[in-house]
């Protein structure tokens, strides 16, 4: 019987102390973490549209979930993908954008922005940043 009590007693203060402790987090320290939006990476795939020695458009046929939920991408449609580096659009069994294909499969690699858990902001908009693409023939 005072074995039971000791726990019981022991619960109780752990379980009150914790709720003190998650309402004691200051809010500039919740402002901090919102104020500098999360990079998770995003993948998208799909066939060669057109492109150009700075860009490639592609038809969607898949994407990750990152991707999908930042609204940037949705699958169907045409997404223009821009890398910083234009040498990073690489053609695979092509000679260039000139060669390439209706058919030909088409790997665009990135980061994109997106809020951070528990933040809300009613001017964030999602922006990607194009890493790699890849056209293979």
């Amino acid at each position: 019987m005072k074995k039971i009590l000791t726990a019981a007693s022991l619960a109780a203060a752990l379980a009150a102390g914790g709720v003190t402790m998650a309402d004691a987090q200051p809010a500039e320290n919740q402002a901090k973490k919102c104020a500098k939006p999360k990079k998770v990476g995003f993948l998208v795939k799909g066939t060669f549209v057109s492109g150009d020695a700075t860009s490639v458009t592609l038809k969607v046929t898949r994407a990750n979930k990152h991707a999908l939920r930042s609204g940037l991408v949705t699958v169907g449609s045409d997404y223009t993908a821009t890398p910083k580096n234009p040498a990073k659009i690489r053609y695979r069994n092509r000679t260039g954008p000139a060669d390439a294909q209706p058919t030909d499969r088409v790997k665009v690699k990135g980061k994109v922005t997106k809020l951070r858990k528990g933040c809300t902001d009613a001017s964030f908009s999602p922006t990607a940043k194009v890493r790699k693409v890849i056209v293979k023939g």
